[in-house]
């Protein structure tokens, strides 16, 4: 048997005790541990030693407690909440243009998708006043065959992919949007796919022709505003901080390293406009962020076209359609930032979880 421990090596001796002077105890006693006779006593006398020198006293654990300070109350300012602006990126939208997984009706779904989640958004930040829709250019595909505007890549000719598709979807978003806030306010950039040759001049470009009939069938609708650049960028001013819009063609690259180039050229951007805070492209078709100096950073925008060849090719990322979303706050600048699904087909797959993974 293992010998008795602290109490019970004290209720050991007290049992012996009781036994020594009962026979019919300590034959028990005997049974019970196991013992003869002798190992009994031996024991016994080995545990009084032991008891005697204090050996057998619980020894107290002595606990030191941490130094006191004083826990910060947590403060509950329910309905204070100060306003801010609410900002969507619509970046690389490719009006009209067919892929796999890729047409206007599956073009309007995502664009309604979109509305639905930034009006939740809206509901979750309020109070929100101001919307701002930053244009990132791309917004139809266009003719040119060199850039897969071919006739089994597209539906419509320039003019239907303006006036009957593209018009039609972001009119009905900016109109259901200004159902939740005050104002909208669209501010839009031109892209390369606006060109329909390598010899037209820049500001021949179908993204201007599709704001002029934006603005033109949104002109009537108070608080709606919209507001375009005919030159390669546009500086947008919200709630005092500068945001500088450019579409990103301007920056070649491929090898998924286009931020090489972008990021050299922000550089030059940002001394020659006087500065800015925070600046969006698209173009790339992949999602990219990245700062510029202690002062600015700069975000690669998501698409919502899927399927293209051309950035899986060149850029060797598969887009998924997410656009961005962001808040505005008069003090704190850019807050907080969303990255919504426009398709539910594209939301990221879970695996089930091996042995061995924690919970």
């Amino acid at each position: 048997m293992d010998k008795p421990q602290g109490k019970e090596a004290l209720k050991f001796l007290e049992e012996y005790g009781s036994g020594v002077r009962n026979p019919k105890g300590k034959a028990k006693m005997m049974v019970k541990y196991g013992l003869t006779a002798r190992a009994l006593r031996g024991l016994a006398e080995e545990l009084k030693k032991a008891r005697d020198a204090g050996l057998l006293e619980e020894k107290k654990v002595e606990y030191i407690p941490y130094p006191e300070f004083k826990i910060k109350p947590f403060a509950m300012k329910l309905g204070q909440r100060d306003e801010e602006d609410i900002v969507v990126v619509l970046a690389d939208p490719h009006f009209d243009k067919i892929t796999s997984n890729y047409n206007t009706e599956i073009a309007r779904q995502r664009v309604d998708k979109l509305l639905d989640d930034t009006m939740l958004i809206i509901n979750l930040h309020r109070p929100i006043r101001n919307a701002h829709i930053f244009s990132l250019g791309d917004v139809v595909q266009g003719e040119n065959v060199f850039q897969g505007s071919t006739v089994e890549e597209i539906d419509k000719g320039v003019r239907g992919q303006i006036n009957d598709v593209a018009v039609p979807i972001i009119a009905r978003f900016i109109s259901s949007l200004k159902q939740g806030v005050s104002n909208v306010n669209l501010y839009g950039v031109r892209g390369n796919h606006g060109r329909y040759d390598r010899t037209a001049p820049p500001k021949t470009n179908w993204d201007l022709f599709f704001y002029d009939a934006l603005k033109a069938s949104l002109t009537n609708q108070a608080g709606i505003n919209i507001q375009y650049s005919e030159e390669f960028s546009l500086l947008v001013n919200i709630k005092g901080f500068r945001f500088f819009l450019i579409h990103g063609d301007q920056c070649k690259g491929n090898a998924a390293v286009p931020v090489i180039a972008m990021r050299r050229k922000m550089a030059e951007w940002y001394a020659n406009v006087g500065g800015f805070n925070y600046a969006y492209a698209g173009h790339f078709h992949c999602e990219y962020q990245d700062k510029l100096n202690s002062m600015a950073d700069y975000t690669i925008a998501p698409p919502l076209v899927t399927g293209d060849s051309w950035a899986t090719e060149n850029i060797g990322r598969i887009s998924t359609p997410q656009q961005l979303c962001f808040g505005v706050h008069e003090r704190y600048g850019r807050t907080w930032r969303y990255s919504l699904h426009t398709d539910n087909a594209f939301l990221p797959k879970r695996f089930d979880e091996p042995e061995g993974v924690v919970k």
